[in-house]
């Protein structure tokens, strides 16, 4: 009979043949170290999400600026990544990432960022 080992810690592994870990800890400790392509994306799509708030709250400190777009992208900025998006009675689309959001702006190279008004919150689709 061929000896198996632990996949995480080498030991010799005794009981069944589709073993593949000496106890629970191994286990656990293997698939924690193996990362996930899914859980990448999520952790890296997670993280633009947190630069682009704190860029748009650094750009508008007092709830309301127009501002260089080539200044939001110096802070971290990628326009691809956002939470959702809101459109005002008037029909402009703001595009929020959390609480901060922007819009186009009259200007090519600009755009107006807001901070969430109460007035904008978007109703629970689960009632």
């Amino acid at each position: 009979m061929e000896k198996r080992y632990c996949l995480y810690c080498n030991k010799e592994l005794k009981g069944r043949s589709d073993k593949r870990f000496c106890d629970v800890q191994c286990k656990s400790a293997y698939h924690n170290q193996t990362p996930n392509s899914q859980e990448a994306i999520i952790k890296n799509t997670n993280k633009q999400l947190r630069k682009n708030r704190s860029a748009l709250r650094k750009a508008c400190p007092k709830g309301k600026a127009t501002v260089r777009k080539d200044f939001l992208i110096s802070l971290g900025m990628d326009f691809r990544y956002l939470t959702h998006t809101w459109k005002t009675p008037k029909g402009k689309i703001y595009f929020f990432c959390y609480d901060y959001g922007y819009s186009k702006s009259y200007e090519e190279d600009k755009v107006l960022v807001i901070q969430m008004q109460d007035y904008m919150n978007i109703p629970d689709l689960n009632q």
